[in-house]
């Protein structure tokens, strides 16, 4: 039996049945690469991401109001180290509206993950990367040399909580997914372009929730969020050719 490496866990399936806003049995399978997953505000997005967060149902979601029966259910299936997700999720689980608050820092929200001594190693790095996402502002480089997220434009917050983030898993030598929830709602065409290249650099299980205008042509959905106003539910399917 091969033994499986602690700084290791990835993502493989996720089942939802009458959970929330989602009627019925709705199942997401993730590429061990990259999952696009596209929805409407509302769609169930962010519901998503919190169950993966959570490795199961989120306190306080009930099961939808037409469904069958009351019972729900939430299963996610993972391989690897299945207790990472929960030790380092502020490094997995990333969103816009977090990390574009002024009060972001080195010590939020990742106190306690790495060590003092760590500190200085993370910060050189996220410097590094940081500058990398904002390559189409050299401008904004120089001005952020501190990487002081009180001066920054909220965009530029959101690729400093990135750039933390990969920093991080880069000098603890963890090997985790990142779930990018709205990845670029918050940046301008020019941060957009930055990121975009930056993840598709990255070796790293990527799973992507966004609406269908944060994301360019080339960008192949996995899966369509469909939400039905009649009903008051979404339900998830495979996405097709004609879906972009």
């Amino acid at each position: 039996m091969t033994d499986v490496p602690l700084n290791y866990v990835r993502f493989v399936k996720l089942h939802l049945k009458n959970y929330g806003i989602f009627l019925g049995s709705n199942e997401l399978n993730f590429d061990r690469h990259r999952t696009l997953i596209v929805g409407g505000g509302g769609s169930g997005k962010t519901l998503i991401a919190n169950a993966l967060a959570k490795l199961g149902p989120v306190k306080g979601i009930k099961a939808h109001f037409n469904a069958d029966h009351p019972e729900m259910s939430v299963e996610v299936v993972t391989k690897g180290n299945r207790n990472l997700v929960n030790k380092y999720g502020s490094v997995i689980f990333l969103s816009c509206e977090f990390t574009e608050l002024p009060t972001f820092n080195l010590e939020t929200p990742f106190a306690g993950i790495f060590s003092h001594k760590n500190g200085e190693v993370v910060m050189t790095e996220a410097r590094t990367i940081f500058h990398a996402l904002l390559s189409r502002k050299p401008m904004k480089n120089e001005i952020y040399k501190n990487l002081n997220p009180v001066t920054m434009a909220a965009g530029e917050r959101v690729c400093l909580g990135y750039a933390y983030s990969f920093a991080i898993r880069k000098v603890m030598n963890l090997d985790l997914p990142v779930v990018l929830d709205s990845p670029y709602s918050r940046l301008d065409p020019e941060l957009r372009h930055g990121v975009r290249a930056f993840l598709k650099e990255q070796p790293c299980q990527q799973i992507l929730l966004g609406g269908d205008y944060e994301f360019k042509e080339e960008d192949k959905p996995h899966y369509i969020l469909d939400y039905d106003y009649m009903e008051g539910c979404s339900r998830v399917r495979k996405a097709t050719c004609d879906d972009r």
